[in-house]
This record gives C-alpha cells, structure tokens and sequence, in this order.
C-alpha cells in the first residue's frame, strides 16, 4: 500500500509538473521543451527541478489586479453617485 501512494504521488506531481510548463508562457532559464524532456524523463527530479527553477514568478491565486476597488471605495464611482437632475 505505501508503494502504491508514493507511485501516485509521483505520478501526480509529474502531472502538475507537465500541465504547468505547457501553460507557462516563457519559462525561466530553459527553453520549454528541454524542461518536459526533464519532467518526462527524470520522474521525480524533474518536476522538482521545474517547480523550483523553472516556473515564472507572479502567478498565483489572485487576479493579479491590485488596483482593483469595491465600488463604494472607488473614486470616480462616488463622483457619479452626486444626484442628477
């Protein structure tokens, strides 16, 4: 049973490794085919080399919009809430 999760945790990671890398648009330090001919052929390595050295910084959960307002917070929404006649 142990053997047979670590085989799935493998086996999960190098999936998460291989979606990444083709979803990432300019990979850092390596050409984007070198990095899945790593994930592919070196099975633990070389989704830890990618997640560690070859993803791009900045992604993550948010939107990335740090500007963004709730609309009673923004400036120009309050100036078109003065009443109009």
């Amino acid at each position: 049973m142990p053997r047979f999760v670590l085989l799935v945790l493998v086996i999960g990671l190098s999936v998460y490794a291989l979606a990444d890398c083709l979803q990432t648009p300019n990979p850092k330090a390596l050409p984007k085919l070198v990095w899945l001919a790593i994930i592919v052929l070196i099975p633990v390595i070389g989704p830890l080399l990618w997640i560690l050295f070859g993803r791009t910084k900045g992604r993550g959960w948010g939107r990335g919009d740090d500007d963004v307002f709730a609309p009673d917070d923004d400036p120009s929404f309050l100036r078109d809430l003065s009443p109009k006649r």
